[in-house]
């Protein structure tokens, strides 16, 4: 038995990421699960993937979902003939997934709301919404699951850790990961771990090094599916949809 699901996400370290947990989750139940890269794709010349981001998710859900505003799109006949759900039926797939941080919902505004929460859920709630409104969708449909990383698939990285270690010693002991906001502060404070570097001012992640990251989360994913929500939420739904196809009514 096997599952295959398209990705549309926000780079390429989000692919290593997510196609090293289904890796290992195919190895605990036994049955293979094919996660096909979408959208960022690596280009078959250079072998690397093109400047890919949460506008970019939203320009792609735009472009394959069911938009009025195709009429003006100049890939219109394209994008009918290559929907979402045609992409699903040429790649033999059974499902979509789209995953997005959801750190960046602040600067999502062409909803008829702004965001304005503070919370993690309404973080994913606005996300949610973002990312149907731009498929032209009222309910999610159910070959489409939407991983909203909160904040960020780092967040994961971050959770791997103890919560003893010194870098949390300002946060209550009852703290949650997912609230966490300098997530990558907290991991480039663990210098000895991480490689980090400055982009015009801001901290960023060595993207080099994220092959041994993702096995970090791997090798701790029991840990990270505690501590982690919306990891727990991804695991969970990799793993049912197995069991649920080898059930003897199914």
């Amino acid at each position: 038995m096997s599952k295959k699901y398209l990705l549309v996400c926000e780079g390429p370290t989000d692919i290593i990421v997510i196609k090293k947990i289904a890796k290992k989750i195919s190895e605990v139940i036994n049955s293979e699960i094919i996660i096909q890269e979408l959208s960022p794709r690596r280009d078959a010349t250079t072998k690397r993937y093109p400047e890919h981001g949460w506008e970019e998710v939203k320009q792609w859900c735009k472009l394959y979902g069911k938009n009025s505003d195709n009429n003006d799109n100049p890939f219109a006949i394209l994008a009918r003939s290559k929907s979402w759900e045609a992409q699903l039926t040429i790649s033999n797939a059974d499902a979509l997934i789209i995953q997005m941080d959801t750190d960046i919902v602040s600067y999502i505004t062409d909803l008829a709301t702004e965001y304005s929460g503070i919370s993690k859920q309404s973080r994913k709630r606005f996300a949610k919404n973002a990312i149907l409104s731009w498929l032209g969708e009222d309910t999610l449909p159910s070959n489409i699951y939407l991983l909203l990383s909160t904040q960020s698939t780092e967040t994961w990285l971050l959770a791997t850790h103890e919560r003893t270690e010194t870098i949390f010693s300002s946060l209550p002991d009852n703290f949650d990961f997912e609230d966490i906001e300098n997530i990558i502060e907290l991991l480039c404070n663990l210098n000895l771990t991480y490689i980090c570097y400055d982009d015009n001012g801001r901290t960023k992640l060595s993207k080099n090094n994220y092959q041994s990251y993702s096995q970090r989360i791997v090798n701790n994913l029991q840990k990270v599916r505690n501590e982690c929500e919306e990891a727990e939420n991804f695991c969970s739904f990799l793993e049912n949809n197995i069991q649920q196809s080898l059930a003897p009514n199914s």
